[in-house]
């Protein structure tokens, strides 16, 4: 068990993981001991949904991770093309979404990308 900090309210709670975002039992905020304040202002839901991502004409095909009402993380199978600050529209079966590309982490087999829609 892990003793950690609060950066809000600077009362100590307990986490098993550092990593993990918990909420802070005295003041609700979200923190982990490792990345500090989560600095996502809503809730994220774990989904897998296949996503069509078109980027400058190519078309690229990948799953979603999580997601939130602001925007939307994924992963893609190869290497994306992919800056930070780039527009795309993504696709599902259900609808279209314009999106910018605020976080992307290029590995040796895929590519991790955080999403924020555009309105």
């Amino acid at each position: 068990m892990l003793k950690q900090l609060c950066p809000t309210c600077g009362k100590y709670s307990y986490s098993a993981d550092e990593k993990h975002f918990s909420p802070c039992p005295y003041c609700g905020a979200r923190f982990s001991g490792k990345y500090g304040s989560d600095r996502r202002h809503e809730d994220r839901y774990k989904k897998e949904i296949t996503i069509a991502l078109n980027y400058q004409g190519q078309k690229l095909e990948g799953r979603s991770t999580d997601f939130s009402q602001e925007g939307i993380g994924m992963v893609i199978f190869g290497e994306a093309p992919l800056g930070l600050g780039e527009t795309v529209e993504l696709s599902t079966t259900v609808s279209r979404i314009k999106a910018k590309v605020i976080r992307a982490n290029k590995l040796a087999d895929k590519s991790l990308l955080g999403l924020q829609r555009i309105n």
